[in-house]
This record gives structure tokens, C-alpha cells and sequence, in this order.
């Protein structure tokens, strides 16, 4: 070893950061623990060199070391401890995104640091399924019967699914103790079921607020006008639209929504937009009287934009 130094050993560069000093302590590690199958006498060797060069301090007095000649190997300068200090699950958590050692080719390090882990009881895996449900469904609430298959034992699994009055698209249930068998003893999982909301001719959704479009004559927007106008639930609501309405005005009706199934007793309103519809075909009296109507209009429309004209 006399001939290689510490960054050397763990095959980083002068400059390397802790990252990268942690990425490759990690990478021969895995690859040389005896436990693992590995060489001794290079983990001892990787050891060394991530307790120096992970503490800041440490690795500020061997880079000064090797730049005034010093002993450039890992030969327990200034006795540096051969034990690599800190919490060895939490050096090797974080690869491969699950419990520690995944990340290197499937080898659980658990069962080498601390031990216990790999048989603590562990809650089972939750299972997803989606299912499809009316307006109205999700409107007022039902129930639906599912099945489902459990993957690790393959048995069919049944259900009556309640659906809540304002459930909504996109929207989860969960059902606890109906995924998969916990492990060691441990709970079993959760079913999460997944909501789709059809879509429906007339009425959008809009979280517990439901929305309408409500078409209205020019002749109607321009006089006023009293319409019947249906709700979700079933009922009709009287809609008095005030002489000289425009197109896209939005009229709202309290409580007429869905439930709101994040807040118990309280409900969503209906919302009604008018759309002014323009006559594409016009009789020949039609024409006439609005051509008339048109010639005696003295109304400045484009005042605003006539005023940036030539």
C-alpha cells in the first residue's frame, strides 16, 4: 500500500466531494465485506480511507500530509481508526430507494448491519384497482360490487365498494387489511380504489360545485327572460335572467352542488352560464325586422375600439 494513498483506494479523484466519496465508499463496500463474500483486507483497506477522507478535519490534515510528503498509504497514519464510524444502515439506506443494500444487486444489507431488520414485521403491500361510475353515482352515492385478485397468492377477493354521495373523478378509497399479507407477523395491506366519474351531458364537476351551460336567445338575453333550469339532484330551479344579460354571465345557486366529501354537512353550488345563441338562418320577416332594429340603433359598440382607428 505504500505506493497508493486514500483516494487511491476508493478510486476518486484530489478534489472529489463527499458525495463522492460516499457513492464510492458504498460501491466497495458492498463489494468486499466479508459477510458479503468479499476480501477482508480490502474492506479494512476502504475503511480506512472513508474515515479519513469523509471527516472534514481528517481529510484536511492527510491532504496536507501528501503534499509535504507524508506517508501517502493507508497505513493508519496518526491512528486513524480502522472502524468507520456513524451508523452503517444509514450509510447504505438511500440506494436503490428502499431498505439498505438494494440498491446493490438485491443484497440486503440488513442482515450484516445491526441485524433484526430483516425480521421485524413489516406491513403488507397495498393493492390498487379503479373503478367506473355514473354522474349520478357520484352525485348521491351507491354501492358497487368488485373483485380482485390478490398477486402473491392468486385467490379472488370480493367486495361491496361504498361509494360517497360527492365522490369525485380521480378520487381514492381505501380499505384497510385488504392488500397484500403483512410479513413477520405484520399487517396486511390496503386496497386503494381508484374513482372514475363518466362524464355527463349537461352538468361538469368542478370539486363539490357543479357547473352548466344554459343557452339563450338573443331575443331573451336582450328582454329578460324567466327559465326552468334542471339540477343534479333532480329538481328544477326558476332562473329570472334581467334584460340586457350577455353572453357568458354566471348566475349561482347556494347548496344546489354536490356533497363536499372532504367536509361532512357541507354542500357545493350549482353554477349556470349563459350562452347567447345567434340565429344562423333568419326568415325573411326575421331579417326585416332586425335589419330595422339595426338601422335605428344609435349605440356606440365600438367606441373604445373605433378610437385607435385611422
Amino acid at each position: 500500500m505504500a505506493d497508493r494513498n486514500y483516494y487511491d483506494i476508493l478510486g476518486v479523484k484530489r478534489d472529489a466531494t463527499d458525495d463522492d466519496i460516499k457513492k464510492a465508499f458504498r460501491r466497495l463496500a458492498a463489494k468486499y465485506h466479508p459477510d458479503a463474500g468479499g476480501d477482508e483486507a480490502k474492506f479494512k483497506e476502504v475503511s480506512e480511507a472513508y474515515t479519513t477522507l469523509s471527516d472534514k478535519q481528517k481529510r484536511k490534515e492527510y491532504d496536507q500530509l501528501l503534499m509535504f510528503g507524508g506517508i501517502p498509504g493507508a497505513g493508519g497514519y496518526g491512528g486513524y481508526s480502522t472502524n468507520v464510524g456513524g451508523n452503517w444502515q444509514d450509510i447504505f439506506s438511500g440506494m436503490g430507494g428502499g431498505a439498505a443494500g438494494e440498491g446493490f444487486g438485491g443484497f440486503d444489507f440488513s442482515s450484516i448491519f445491526g441485524g433484526g431488520r430483516a425480521n421485524r414485521p413489516a406491513k403488507g403491500t397495498d393493492l390498487t384497482i379503479s373503478i367506473d361510475v355514473t354522474f349520478d353515482e357520484a352525485f348521491s352515492g351507491g354501492t358497487r360490487k368488485v373483485s380482485y385478485r390478490v398477486p402473491s397468492t392468486g385467490a379472488e377477493q370480493g367486495l361491496t365498494v361504498k361509494i360517497p354521495a360527492g365522490a369525485i373523478d380521480g378520487g381514492k378509497l381505501r380499505y384497510r387489511g385488504r392488500g397484500e399479507a403483512g410479513v413477520n407477523g405484520g399487517p396486511a395491506g390496503d386496497l386503494v380504489i381508484t374513482t372514475h366519474v363518466a362524464e355527463h351531458p349537461l352538468f361538469k364537476r368542478d370539486g363539490a360545485d357543479v357547473t352548466m351551460d344554459l343557452p339563450l336567445s338573443i331575443y331573451e338575453a336582450a328582454l329578460g327572460a324567466t327559465v326552468d333550469v334542471p339540477t343534479p339532484s333532480g329538481k328544477t330551479v326558476r332562473l329570472k335572467v334581467p334584460a340586457g344579460t350577455q353572453s357568458g354571465k354566471k348566475f349561482r345557486f347556494k347548496d344546489l352542488g354536490a356533497p363536499n366529501v372532504k367536509r361532512k354537512g357541507v354542500t357545493g353550488a350549482l353554477y349556470v352560464t349563459v350562452q347567447v345563441q345567434v340565429p344562423t338562418l333568419l326568415s325573411d320577416k326575421e331579417r326585416k325586422a332586425l335589419e330595422a332594429l339595426r338601422d335605428a340603433d344609435e349605440r356606440g359598440y365600438r367606441e373604445e375600439v373605433e378610437r385607435y382607428g385611422a
